[in-house]
């Protein structure tokens, strides 16, 4: 085989190392953004839990707040009632403290209600916080071999593009240059041997003069069919 073919087939061979870690590193991400929707799934379910606690324990400051009033209310006007001698005064006072009364009894009932809301509130934070660390912690050990899988291929790739550099120093300029621009137009193997007088990538027959002519020196052609780069082979 002519070196120009050997340096390029050589060449190839290490371009599809390179292309094939290339899409092992890629296949890693949606593994991490798998586990990642997973954790943001739970991280969000605690968010909102949160937010929900807050808004309930906001609600129960304002109630309490709303029957402390009320009982303040209420005890002004027991005062003013104790104080009062007069009957029509008397009558409207306690009309005022039983209001105050009524309030503040509802009030209490309404922070109660909302009491019981909070702690069942935080039971659900509980719950999330819960369920969140227990992903994490079961996503700790894949993250980890993923992470170790990534630096190993990292490296297998790193040794790979090196050694490619090396095969593309082997072969000249004006078929590296050839060769580059059919490998990105192709996306895959570029090089292809004539089989039986045809091209082993389409079945298209070469002219006999040609094929000759590529025997001979050892010549590189395109096929005028599907554009892939010909050598003859043994």
């Amino acid at each position: 085989m002519h070196p120009d073919v050997m340096a390029l087939v050589a060449l190839e061979g290490e371009d599809s190392t390179v292309e094939s870690l290339e899409t092992r590193l890629r296949g890693l991400e949606p593994r991490l953004l798998e586990l990642e929707r997973s954790r943001e799934v739970a991280a969000t379910a605690l968010e909102r839990a949160r937010h929900a606690l807050q808004a309930e324990e906001d609600k129960l400051r304002e109630s309490r707040s709303r029957a402390a009033q009320h009982r303040s209310l209420q005890e002004r006007n027991q005062r003013q009632l104790d104080g009062i001698t007069n009957i029509r005064e008397a009558n409207a006072a306690s009309a005022q403290l039983e209001s105050a009364r009524r309030m503040a009894s509802d009030a209490e009932a309404e922070a109660t209600r909302i009491s019981t809301r909070v702690e069942e509130a935080r039971a659900r934070v509980s719950q999330a916080e819960l369920a969140l660390a227990e992903i994490e912690a079961t996503q700790e050990t894949e993250r980890a071999a993923i992470a170790s899988e990534r630096r190993s291929i990292e490296d297998e790739l790193r040794h790979a593009r090196m050694k490619r550099e090396g095969s593309a120093k082997r072969v000249s300029g004006s078929l590296l240059a050839k060769y580059d621009k059919v490998r990105r137009r192709r996306r895959g193997q570029s090089v292809f041997p004539l089989r039986a007088g045809a091209c082993a990538s389409c079945d298209t027959t070469l002219p006999l003069q040609r094929r000759h002519e590529m025997q001979r020196t050892g010549a590189i052609e395109l096929c005028e069919a599907c554009g892939v780069l010909l050598y003859a082979g043994e």
